[in-house]
């Protein structure tokens, strides 16, 4: 969908007019312009994203028909929140409310990042590489799947912060089934039956199963999470949700906060390895902030969240270049609304019901905001002209209600791995005809554009990048 619709732009002189789709007798109308996006996104009366929450819910998670009532009951029909709610919202988007204060709120913002970061940090130690991510080792040696190595690091990371070790203890493989059901989640996207889908089903039903067996422990035992965990689960039981449905909603939660950072982290890796030069120039940019964390001054020790923050996010252009056209290259999700209400929208008459997509890599790939080269891959384009990062065309992030809560946090743990990998570490991406420790290389992987995702698109299955790695000499 997403490639055809970028040469369905080309062909027409890039023309941004909005245009109608029918698909199995239902009308979808495609926008392909920032104007029109914003629109969309103002208008939530006219374009409501509840239809798309609610089949995930009910279709993805498989809710009972009990909680799909608790879900949607307003305060006039009974429905009391444990927490100020001037808005009347349902539990749906006192939820929600829920998970946006604990990504944005500073201070539990900063306690989350210091607690992800210190993981990575723990994680990317010659001598704590996750066994899953290995192939073969020697004492100077590794070769690791790179995307494992990614998977593992920021899943147990993100895992370990929110929930507290003992999910783990629960499900030991959460970091492996959590990667099954996302490379596979996009069957349930496409609605595909149950007897073919069962690549994700079985994975959706351990990672329920394993969520139901959490959410019952006593409270002390699922303690060193966030608060938000408990939080939902308190706003959800008093509202009349079974623990297993209350599972079923935080499966989907945590598909979508685990489903872009390992992706993004694997693009960013891969495209930094396969030029050498460019990979010297942002370990030359990192340098001081890495000095200052291996080797703090005396009585100036900083924290990696201090690092990452002040000089990672704020003082490394070429780092944050590299990580915005990763993004912009790799993103493949959609935005989804549903009309609501009668309205008029580019000379058409829509109708309720009528699905508005809103895909992102069409403007992500245009030539007229991102130039003739638009579709090469130029890691230093948003350091050359850093206006890019402000462009209309530019909103990977979503915008309206999906802008994505998770985009600070997420940059700050994949710029903390990059800089910490680089500082460490000599990485050598190991090409086809090439073998370390008698592993053999791959070509490079390449994008999957067919199957939907949620945002970073995944690599076509089979394909990864084979990296050689050994200690560094930074003192």
């Amino acid at each position: 969908m997403a490639s055809t619709l970028v040469q369905r732009s080309a062909y027409f002189g890039e023309s941004r007019e909005p245009f109608m789709l029918y698909v199995a007798g239902q009308k979808i109308l495609v926008i392909l312009s920032p104007q029109d996006a914003l629109r969309v996104f103002k208008d939530t009366t006219s374009f409501a994203f509840d239809p798309f929450i609610d089949r995930l819910y009910r279709g993805t998670a498989n809710v009972s028909n009990e909680a799909h009532s608790v879900l949607w009951r307003t305060p006039q029909d009974g429905f009391k929140s444990l927490h100020p709610n001037p808005k009347s919202h349902v539990l749906v988007h006192t939820g929600n409310a829920l998970l946006h204060k604990q990504l944005l709120d500073p201070t539990r913002l900063q306690q989350l990042t210091e607690k992800v970061l210190n993981l990575v940090d723990e994680s990317l130690r010659w001598d704590t590489f996750f066994k899953s991510s290995v192939i073969s080792s020697s004492a100077d040696t590794k070769v690791v799947s790179l995307h494992c190595w990614c998977r593992d690091v920021l899943l147990e990371a993100q895992s370990q912060a929110f929930f507290g070790g003992y999910l783990n203890e629960v499900e030991p493989q959460m970091t492996l089934i959590l990667d099954e059901w996302d490379f596979n989640s996009w069957m349930m996207t496409f609605q595909y039956p149950s007897f073919m889908a069962r690549a994700a089903i079985k994975p959706r039903d351990q990672l329920i199963e394993a969520l139901t067996r959490y959410l019952k422990a006593p409270p002390e035992k699922r303690s060193g999470g966030v608060p938000f965990i408990s939080e939902l689960l308190d706003e959800e039981l008093n509202a009349g949700l079974s623990v297993e449905d209350s599972a079923r909603i935080l499966l989907i939660i945590l598909w979508g906060l685990n489903a872009n950072g390992p992706m993004t982290l694997f693009w960013l890796i891969a495209h930094l390895l396969q030029r050498p030069e460019l990979a010297t120039a942002v370990r030359e940019e990192i340098a001081p902030a890495m000095q200052a964390f291996h080797f703090p001054a005396s009585g100036r020790e900083e924290s990696l969240t201090e690092i990452t923050k002040q000089q990672l996010v704020d003082g490394c252009p070429l780092l944050n270049s590299a990580f915005n056209e990763v993004v912009r290259v790799t993103s493949t999700g959609c935005t989804i609304r549903e009309v609501a209400t009668p309205v008029g929208f580019g000379g058409k008459d829509l109708s309720p019901g009528t699905k508005v997509l809103i895909p992102q890599r069409p403007m992500l790939l245009a030539k007229q905001a991102f130039g003739p080269d638009a579709l090469d891959v130029d890691l230093s384009r948003f350091s050359k002209n850093r206006a890019l990062e402000r462009h209309s065309y530019y909103r990977p992030f979503g915008g309206g209600v999906t802008l994505c809560s998770g985009r600070v946090l997420g940059r700050r743990e994949i710029l903390a791995f990059v800089a910490l990998a680089l500082w460490r570490y000599e990485m050598r991406p190991l090409k086809v005809g090439q073998e370390a420790l008698g592993v053999h290389g791959k070509p490079f992987p390449r994008v999957d554009e067919k199957k939907p995702s949620v945002g970073i698109a995944k690599q076509i299955e089979g394909d990864d990048m084979i990296v050689r790695i050994a200690k560094r000499q930074y003192k």
